[in-house]
């Protein structure tokens, strides 16, 4: 399985000189199963190149994108109306979410004449399918199981496996409720990585609790509760600057130095082959 990191910011986009290592983009992942076959999950601003690439690469033919919404709040959905493959006739884009209902509604509102000069989800080029994922689904010979993470809206934290290979992703999680700690870390038992938001310091997330976002510390806490191999540190705060990173970075891997955890912190651009 490969993992790519197209967006890691969480919340706004951040560009600027002071983000150019880790990236400014929201969310976008995109995930390749052994077998050739590849998705995303979410749709932030980080969609937008990776849509331009696939666009490029697709050699004229026909594109079906399988997308996976973890939920619906902006920073995940926002480069949706920028996301070059969703124009073009004969394209399918399949949205797996939560709710079919709530995704059409979400998609209508982006293509409404007041907030574009489409006016319509009906006049995008490319066809427009909703697929409730309910506690799991397979895409490119991926399996993907389904665990609700603490958050301020519904969201799906997601368990994807290929073979032998299992990869946690757990965007806007806020640690700290033993009892869905104790559930991710079940499903995250063992994985050869978790992806966990770190918006927040220590020291912010006294100021924060309650919005749905976890501490670097509470990140470490459920790697090592799940024992997986590697920890991807992932939505940071659009405030914080590439030092401010590096020291989030450091403070994890403090809290591990004496554990068997590799902790990395996620960037645009960067690739796991697992």
């Amino acid at each position: 399985m490969i993992v790519r990191f197209w967006g890691v910011r969480g919340s706004i986009s951040a560009p600027g000189a002071q983000t150019i290592r880790y990236g400014g983009n929201t969310p976008c992942l995109q995930v390749v199963g052994s077998g050739g076959e590849g998705f995303v999950v979410d749709a932030g601003y980080g969609a937008v190149g990776l849509g331009q690439l696939m666009m490029a690469s697709s050699g004229g033919k026909q594109l079906t994108v399988h997308l996976v919404l973890t939920h619906l709040h902006w920073d995940h959905i926002q480069g949706l109306p920028f996301f070059t493959p969703i124009y073009v006739p004969g394209n399918r884009v399949i949205v797996h979410c939560a709710s079919e209902t709530e995704a059409r509604r979400a998609m209508d509102r982006l293509f409404t004449s007041i907030y574009s000069p489409i006016k319509g989800v009906e006049n995008l080029g490319a066809k427009i399918e909703y697929v409730e994922i309910g506690e799991g689904c397979e895409l490119g010979g991926v399996q993907i199981r389904t665990v609700a993470i603490r958050h301020s809206v519904p969201t799906l934290g997601l368990v994807m496996v290929d073979g032998q290979t299992r990869v946690v992703h757990a965007t806007d999680h806020e640690g700290g409720e033993p009892a869905v700690d104790a559930r991710l870390a079940e499903a995250a038992a063992d994985a050869d990585l978790l992806i966990h938001d770190s918006q927040f310091t220590t020291e912010e997330y006294t100021r924060y609790r309650g919005w749905g976002h976890s501490s670097t510390d509470a990140a470490v806490q459920n790697a090592l509760a799940a024992h997986v191999r590697r920890l991807a540190l992932f939505h940071y705060d659009p405030t914080h600057t590439d030092d401010d990173v590096d020291r989030q970075l450091k403070r994890a891997r403090e809290l591990v130095s004496d554990k068997r955890l590799e902790v990395i912190a996620g960037a645009e651009g960067l690739e796991l082959e697992l």
